[in-house]
């Protein structure tokens, strides 16, 4: 196995080990190992309560398109990333 290969291994085994302590609110749509800088958790919803049970400050960060605009949710656990887009028509 590689350094590389074994990298990758290492992050899946950190997605599994904190998908399981997750909040039973938290629903997740994917989960990767880094190809750039640390594995990520994509959520379709529940990142409010992941930050509230373990004290996790959340990012913003806006995008708008030429017919909608997105709100980035980020926040950081155990070094991976967990990320919400959240529309701004579900917003408000």
């Amino acid at each position: 196995m590689n350094a590389r290969t074994r990298q990758r291994k290492e992050e899946l085994l950190r997605l599994v080990d904190l998908i399981e302590r997750l909040p039973v609110e938290v629903e997740i749509n994917t989960a990767s190992a880094s190809s750039h800088d640390a594995p990520e958790l994509l959520l379709i919803s529940g990142l409010d309560s992941v930050a509230a049970a373990y004290g996790l400050e959340i990012k913003e960060r806006r995008f708008e398109y030429e017919d909608s605009c997105n709100t980035q949710r980020t926040a950081v656990l155990d070094g991976i990333l967990l990320v919400q887009i959240v529309s701004d028509s579900e917003v408000g």
